[in-house]
C-alpha cells in the first residue's frame, strides 16, 4: 500500500523532479518507508512514488520499478493477491528479482497490456510508463478501493492518490458539481469538487501521451453483472469455498497483520474465516465507545472467545469527536458527508499501533442486500399498488403521524418509479432541492443526482431491489464506503483489506436470485454461513452499524460550531452558497425537526470547507481565479 504521482505533460520538462517530490511529499503519509521519482527519457513524464512496505520488504522492492527488459516502468499503489498465479502465466522466462506483486504486475502488463487488468484479484491504482514511447497507463481496480485523480492543466495531466498532491496547482472549487454532493453526501466517479480535476473511474484506465488523453476505457463494469437471475442455492454456487479464499489470499503479508472486529455479520464471518483457513494466530480488533448503547464490543469478545482468537479491545472516548472536525476535513480533502468517517479515523489510529495490515468486513450490505433502504424500497414500491385516493390520503396524514419521517414518507409515496424512488431515499438534502441551497442553478443540475440513479437502473435488465444494490455497487462502495477507509487508514499508514470485496464474492451476491437473497431477511445468505462457525444467538440481533450520534452533537457541542460556520464571511462571498437556506433549517432543527441532522451536517461540513479552503494559507486551494499551469514556473 504506497502513494503515487506525476505528470504527464505536451513538452520536455528538465526542471520536473521538484515538483514531483513536492507531489510525494504531499502524500508522505501513504508511503513512510521509502520514496522514489524517476522520468521518462523526454522528461515529459515524471514518476513519483512514497512506499509503505508490506511484502518483500527488502529495498529491491522499493519503486518506481522497471521491468528487466527496460522497457516499462511502474508506480502502483495496492496489492495484487493472485500474484503468483500471474506469474505463473506470464513470467515464466524470467528470473524475478523480488517476492513481491509489483514486479509481476509490472512484467506481466509488459507482455499483455491492458489485458491484464481483467484477470488480475487485487486492489490498485498504478501508473505503467512505456519508456520508449512516453506513453502512461493509469489504472484502478474494479471495486474502487485505491483511489485515483487526474488534474488537467494547459501543460498536461497531472495525477495522484490524493487531492493533496496537486497542491502547488491552485486548485479551484466548482460549485456546478454541488448538486451531487448535496444529494449523496460524496461526489460520484468520476466528478469532484475542483474544476479541470476527475476521479478516474473504478474498472477504468486512461492512456495519456505528450499531455493528452489518447484512451479512457472501461475494462470492467459492474452494471454488466447478471444481478438478481443467478443462483438459487448459494452452496451448489460454490460460495463457502469463495469466502475462504477470499480471506485466506488477504493474509498474505510480511508485516504484521490482523482484523477488525465489530460483532456485526461481516467482520464476524471474516474472523470466523480466518480461523478455519489456519490463520487463528492473527488479532481481531474491536473499538469499545463509552456510551454503552453503541457499543458491541461485548458482543465482539463473546464471537472472539467462541473462536479461540487473539482479541483485543480498544477503548475510544467519542467525546473527542467533534473536536477531531479538522482532522475530518483535512482528513478526505473535499467535502464529504459520512460521519462513520470520525470513529473509523480513531478506529484506524488504535489499531496501526498493533499492526500494520488489516482486514475488514466491507461489502456484505450491497451484495448481499443488508441495508434496510433496500426494504424500505420494497415497501414503497408494494404502496404503490394502492388506489390513488388512498395514497394521497396517506400521504396527507402521514406528517401529522410522524413529524420527523412523514414529510419523506409523504414524497416516496408521490413517487411513482424505482429509480425516483430510490433517489429519494438514498438523497441526503430531501428537505431542500439543489436550488434551494444554492444560486443560479439549472434545471438539469438540479436534477442531476437523480438523473444518475435513473441512468443506472435503465442499464440494468433487473428488479428494482438488484438496480438498486447495484447502483450502490457503482457509486456508494468506491466513492463513500471505500473513501471512508482508503483515507482514514492511510492518514495513519495502515493497510485495510476487504474480502467481501473481493469481485468473485461480489459477483457471486450480485447474481444470486433475488427471492433468494432476501428470503430470509437481510443478508440471510451470509448469516447461514456464520451460523457454520458461530451460534445464532451470538450474532442475531438488529443491525448498528458504525454511526455517531450527530443528533445530540448537533444539539450539543457542534451547536456553536455550527452556527458559526453558516455566518462566515467566507460563505457569504463565495457566491454560491445561499445562507438565508443555511439558517433556516438550523432554525428548523433547533425548533424540532430532528429529521433535519444529516442535511445539517453535510451542510456544516460544505461550510467549513469552504471557510477552511478560502483562508488556508499556502494550501494551494483558491477560490479566486488562479493559473493551473504545471510548468517551470508553477
Amino acid at each position: 500500500m504506497c502513494g503515487i504521482a506525476g505528470f504527464a505533460l505536451r513538452h520536455p520538462a528538465p526542471w520536473g523532479e521538484p515538483i514531483v517530490k513536492d507531489m510525494t511529499d504531499a502524500i508522505a503519509h501513504r508511503g513512510p518507508d521509502s520514496d522514489g521519482h524517476l522520468s521518462g527519457p523526454d522528461q515529459r513524464v515524471w514518476l513519483g512514488f512514497r512506499r509503505l512496505a508490506i511484502r518483500d520488504l527488502d529495498p529491491r522492492a522499493n519503486q518506481p520499478m522497471v521491468s528487466a527488459s527496460g522497457r516499462t516502468a511502474i508506480i502502483f499503489n495496492g496489492e495484487i493477491y493472485n500474484s503468483a498465479e500471474l506469474a505463473t502465466k506470464h513470467c515464466r522466462d524470467l528470473s524475478l528479482r523480488t517476492t513481491g506483486d509489483t514486479e509481476v504486475f509490472l512484467e506481466a502488463f509488459e507482455r499483455s497490456g491492458s489485458a491484464i487488468f481483467e484477470q488480475t484479484n487485487g486492489m490498485f491504482a498504478a501508473a505503467f510508463l512505456d519508456l520508449p514511447s512516453g506513453e502512461v497507463t493509469l489504472v484502478r481496480d474494479r471495486m474502487g478501493k485505491k483511489p485515483l485523480f487526474l488534474h488537467e492543466t494547459t501543460s498536461g495531466f497531472a495525477f495522484g492518490s490524493e487531492l493533496r498532491a496537486f497542491r502547488r496547482f491552485g486548485l479551484q472549487p466548482d460549485p456546478s458539481s454541488l448538486p451531487l454532493y448535496l444529494h449523496f453526501g460524496y461526489f460520484p466517479s468520476p466528478h469532484t469538487f475542483f474544476r479541470s480535476t476527475t476521479q478516474v473511474c473504478p474498472g477504468e484506465f486512461v492512456v495519456l501521451h505528450r499531455g493528452e488523453i489518447r484512451r479512457r476505457k472501461k475494462y470492467f463494469d459492474v452494471t454488466q453483472w447478471d444481478w438478481g437471475h443467478g443462483s438459487t442455492d448459494p452452496q451448489r454456487g460454490g460460495l463457502p469455498e469463495l469466502l475462504s479464499d477470499a480471506v485466506s489470499i488477504r493474509t498474505l503479508s510480511d508485516v504484521p497483520i490482523g482484523g477488525f472486529l465489530s460483532g456485526g455479520i461481516d467482520s464476524s464471518l471474516v474472523a470466523a474465516l480466518l480461523k478455519s483457513t489456519g490463520r487463528s494466530d492473527l488479532p481481531m480488533f474491536t473499538v469499545s465507545f463509552r456510551d454503552g448503547s453503541a457499543d458491541e464490543a461485548p458482543f465482539a469478545a463473546e464471537i472472539a472467545k467462541h473462536l479461540g482468537l487473539s482479541h483485543q479491545i480498544l477503548s475510544l472516548d467519542e467525546r473527542w469527536l467533534p473536536e477531531m472536525i479538522d482532522d475530518y476535513l483535512d482528513c478526505y480533502e473535499q467535502p464529504f458527508a459520512d460521519s462513520s468517517g470520525l470513529p473509523s479515523m480513531l478506529l484506524c489510529e488504535a489499531v496501526k499501533e498493533h499492526v500494520t495490515v488489516a482486514l475488514c468486513g466491507d461489502g456484505g450490505d450491497e451484495f448481499f442486500g443488508g441495508y434496510s433502504r433496500y426494504g424500505w424500497l420494497r415497501r414503497a414500491l408494494q404502496a404503490q399498488r394502492m388506489p390513488r385516493l388512498a395514497r394521497s390520503f396517506l400521504g396527507r396524514m402521514l406528517p401529522l403521524v410522524d413529524q420527523q419521517r412523514g414529510l419523506r414518507l409523504q414524497r416516496l409515496l408521490e413517487t411513482r418509479d424505482a429509480a425516483g424512488l430510490y433517489a429519494q431515499l438514498i438523497g441526503g438534502s430531501t428537505f431542500a432541492s439543489a436550488s434551494d441551497l444554492l444560486c443560479d442553478v439549472s434545471a438539469t443540475a438540479d436534477n442531476a443526482a437523480e438523473q444518475l440513479v435513473r441512468d443506472l437502473f435503465a442499464r440494468v435488465p433487473a428488479d428494482p431491489l438488484s438496480q438498486a444494490a447495484c447502483f450502490d455497487a457503482a457509486y456508494y462502495i468506491p466513492d463513500d464506503l471505500q473513501v471512508k477507509m482508503d483515507r482514514a487508514s492511510m492518514r495513519v499508514s495502515l493497510e485495510v483489506r476487504s474480502p467481501l470485496l473481493d469481485h468473485r464474492v461480489a459477483r457471486f451476491g450480485a447474481e444470486l436470485a433475488t427471492r433468494t437473497k432476501f428470503s430470509n431477511g437481510p443478508k440471510s445468505i451470509l448469516r447461514e454461513a456464520l451460523a457454520g462457525f458461530v451460534p445464532r444467538r451470538m450474532f442475531e440481533r438488529p443491525k448498528h452499524g458504525f454511526s455517531v450520534p450527530m443528533r445530540s452533537w448537533l444539539s450539543g457541542p457542534l451547536r456553536d460550531v455550527v452556527h458559526e460556520a453558516f455566518r462566515q464571511r467566507s460563505v457569504a462571498e463565495c457566491g454560491w452558497l445561499n445562507s438565508a437556506t443555511l439558517l433556516r433549517l438550523e432554525r428548523d432543527f433547533h425548533a424540532g425537526r430532528t429529521e433535519l441532522s444529516p442535511m445539517l451536517w453535510l451542510l456544516f461540513v460544505l461550510a467549513r470547507f469552504v471557510d477552511r479552503t478560502a483562508t488556508a494559507s499556502g494550501s494551494g486551494v483558491s477560490f479566486r481565479p488562479k493559473p493551473m499551469e504545471l510548468s517551470k514556473a508553477a
